[in-house]
Protein backbone atom coordinates (compact mmCIF):
# COMPACT_ATOMS: atom_id res chain seq x y z
CA UNK A 1 0.00 0.00 0.00
CA UNK A 2 2.85 2.63 1.10
CA UNK A 3 5.00 1.69 -2.14
CA UNK A 4 1.65 1.97 -4.28
CA UNK A 5 1.54 5.74 -2.73
CA UNK A 6 4.72 6.92 -2.98
CA UNK A 7 4.71 6.04 -6.47
CA UNK A 8 1.50 7.80 -7.11
CA UNK A 9 3.32 11.20 -5.04
CA UNK A 10 6.37 10.77 -7.26
CA UNK A 11 4.55 9.99 -10.45
CA UNK A 12 2.09 13.22 -10.16
CA UNK A 13 4.99 15.72 -9.41
CA UNK A 14 6.47 17.49 -12.77
CA UNK A 15 9.75 16.79 -14.10
CA UNK A 16 12.40 19.38 -14.65
CA UNK A 17 13.84 19.36 -18.55
CA UNK A 18 17.33 17.63 -17.81
CA UNK A 19 19.03 20.10 -20.30
CA UNK A 20 17.08 23.13 -19.29
CA UNK A 21 18.58 22.31 -15.59
CA UNK A 22 21.79 22.03 -17.14
CA UNK A 23 21.61 25.36 -18.70
CA UNK A 24 20.23 26.72 -15.40
CA UNK A 25 23.17 25.77 -13.70
CA UNK A 26 25.82 26.77 -16.28
CA UNK A 27 24.43 30.20 -15.95
CA UNK A 28 24.59 30.13 -12.54
CA UNK A 29 28.23 29.15 -12.67
CA UNK A 30 29.27 31.54 -15.18
CA UNK A 31 27.51 34.30 -13.33
CA UNK A 32 29.25 33.19 -10.17
CA UNK A 33 32.92 33.47 -12.39
CA UNK A 34 32.08 36.47 -13.95
CA UNK A 35 32.33 35.47 -17.54
CA UNK A 36 30.57 37.41 -19.46
CA UNK A 37 30.57 36.38 -22.81
CA UNK A 38 29.17 32.68 -22.06
CA UNK A 39 26.73 34.70 -19.29
CA UNK A 40 25.76 36.92 -22.21
CA UNK A 41 25.36 33.57 -24.35
CA UNK A 42 22.48 31.70 -22.25
CA UNK A 43 20.49 35.25 -21.89
CA UNK A 44 17.22 35.74 -24.43
CA UNK A 45 17.46 38.07 -26.71
CA UNK A 46 14.92 40.18 -24.26
CA UNK A 47 15.72 39.94 -20.91
CA UNK A 48 13.98 41.46 -18.18
CA UNK A 49 16.61 42.33 -15.27
CA UNK A 50 14.27 43.11 -12.36
CA UNK A 51 12.00 45.12 -14.12
CA UNK A 52 14.44 46.77 -16.61
CA UNK A 53 13.90 45.50 -19.99
CA UNK A 54 17.46 44.43 -21.84
CA UNK A 55 17.29 44.00 -25.47
CA UNK A 56 20.06 43.06 -28.25
CA UNK A 57 23.15 41.31 -27.75
CA UNK A 58 25.16 44.24 -27.24
CA UNK A 59 23.06 45.99 -24.31
CA UNK A 60 23.11 43.15 -22.93
CA UNK A 61 26.78 42.16 -22.28
CA UNK A 62 27.06 45.85 -21.53
CA UNK A 63 24.14 45.66 -18.71
CA UNK A 64 26.14 42.86 -17.51
CA UNK A 65 29.63 44.39 -17.80
CA UNK A 66 28.07 47.12 -15.47
CA UNK A 67 26.64 44.86 -12.78
CA UNK A 68 30.21 43.33 -12.43
CA UNK A 69 31.49 46.65 -12.17
CA UNK A 70 29.19 47.83 -9.64
CA UNK A 71 29.23 44.88 -7.31
CA UNK A 72 33.34 43.80 -7.12
CA UNK A 73 33.08 41.67 -4.47
CA UNK A 74 33.20 37.65 -5.38
CA UNK A 75 29.74 36.24 -5.85
CA UNK A 76 29.09 33.06 -4.21
CA UNK A 77 25.94 30.44 -4.27
CA UNK A 78 25.57 28.02 -1.56
CA UNK A 79 22.48 26.15 -2.81
CA UNK A 80 20.87 26.30 -6.46
CA UNK A 81 17.22 24.90 -6.59
CA UNK A 82 15.77 24.33 -9.76
CA UNK A 83 11.65 23.89 -10.51
CA UNK A 84 9.38 23.61 -13.04
CA UNK A 85 6.94 27.30 -13.49
CA UNK A 86 4.20 25.75 -11.95
CA UNK A 87 5.92 23.99 -8.96
CA UNK A 88 7.13 27.65 -8.24
CA UNK A 89 4.64 29.42 -8.40
CA UNK A 90 2.47 26.56 -5.97
CA UNK A 91 5.39 26.95 -3.17
CA UNK A 92 6.49 30.86 -3.75
CA UNK A 93 2.80 32.53 -5.41
CA UNK A 94 3.37 34.72 -8.63
CA UNK A 95 6.32 36.37 -9.34
CA UNK A 96 6.40 40.23 -9.28
CA UNK A 97 4.70 42.90 -11.60
CA UNK A 98 7.92 44.15 -12.35
CA UNK A 99 9.19 41.09 -14.16
CA UNK A 100 6.39 41.61 -16.82
CA UNK A 101 4.25 38.72 -18.63
CA UNK A 102 6.02 35.18 -17.77
CA UNK A 103 4.68 31.80 -19.30
CA UNK A 104 5.53 29.90 -16.51
CA UNK A 105 3.59 27.07 -17.49
CA UNK A 106 6.58 26.24 -19.85
CA UNK A 107 9.19 27.73 -17.70
CA UNK A 108 11.76 26.37 -15.15
CA UNK A 109 12.66 29.00 -12.06
CA UNK A 110 16.15 28.84 -10.31
CA UNK A 111 16.64 29.67 -7.19
CA UNK A 112 20.28 30.42 -6.06
CA UNK A 113 20.74 31.10 -3.07
CA UNK A 114 23.75 33.04 -1.13
CA UNK A 115 25.19 33.69 2.14
CA UNK A 116 22.63 37.15 2.62
CA UNK A 117 19.23 36.92 -0.26
CA UNK A 118 20.22 35.51 -3.90
CA UNK A 119 18.82 35.30 -6.94
CA UNK A 120 16.18 34.15 -8.95
CA UNK A 121 15.94 33.22 -12.58
CA UNK A 122 13.34 32.11 -14.91
CA UNK A 123 13.71 30.25 -18.17
CA UNK A 124 11.52 29.29 -21.20
CA UNK A 125 12.55 27.08 -23.64
CA UNK A 126 12.66 29.09 -27.09
CA UNK A 127 9.54 27.87 -29.53
CA UNK A 128 12.26 27.90 -32.84
CA UNK A 129 14.69 25.24 -31.35
CA UNK A 130 13.43 22.40 -29.08
CA UNK A 131 15.99 22.04 -26.10
CA UNK A 132 17.55 25.57 -26.12
CA UNK A 133 16.21 27.03 -22.66
CA UNK A 134 17.39 30.87 -22.15
CA UNK A 135 17.63 33.11 -19.17
CA UNK A 136 14.29 35.57 -19.92
CA UNK A 137 14.32 36.98 -16.65
CA UNK A 138 16.04 37.86 -13.40
CA UNK A 139 15.11 39.07 -9.84
CA UNK A 140 16.61 38.81 -6.10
Amino acid sequence: MWTLLVFQLLWTQAVVDPLGEMVARNFVDHLANRDLDRTTALLSAKVNFDGKVVEGEEARSAFLQRTFAAHPAAIRFSRVTVMTGPQAVARFGRPPARLGTLNLDRALVVLARRKIGGLVLVLEEEDKIPGRWRVVALTD
